[in-house]
């Protein structure tokens, strides 16, 4: 009799759950790009409006726009700026534990030193306990 393989699906489901993947992006993001192509719209009509005619325009109305537009690329922007990858964020992670590391190899004593000196960093004196939460 052949036995049958027994897969558990897990390329069916993606890496990340739901609660990850969501964000405000992904929830408000098309009421937000609506809001901000309004926001543009208006802002050039009003502009338009000074051009067309430039007599009756009024320096409040300049300055309207100038805002509504402003705000309008705010929201674009904050909607569409790229991410950090996990890549970059670990690599970052990296270079900094290099640098701690090497700061710590430039902080060992020399020979020179003499052994009555107390040692600044010691591995019990880089540790806080916290003795209210010690429970005997």
């Amino acid at each position: 009799m052949a036995s049958i393989p027994a897969h558990h699906g897990s390329h069916l489901h993606p890496a990340k759950p739901l609660v990850v993947r969501g964000g405000l992006g992904r929830t408000f993001g098309s009421l937000v790009i609506f809001l901000a192509l309004t926001l543009l719209a208006f802002g050039g009509y009003i502009l338009a409006d000074a051009f067309a005619h430039p007599v009756d325009a009024q320096a409040a109305g300049l300055i309207t726009a100038a805002f509504i537009i402003a705000l309008g690329l705010l929201l674009l922007f904050y909607l569409l700026k790229p991410r950090k990858s996990a890549g970059a964020v670990r690599r970052r992670a990296h270079r900094h534990r290099s640098a701690k590391a090497m700061m710590a190899a430039s902080r060992i004593p020399s020979k020179t030193t003499g052994m009555d000196e107390p040692q600044a960093d010691l591995a019990y004196q880089r540790v806080y306990v916290d003795h209210s939460r010690i429970r005997a």
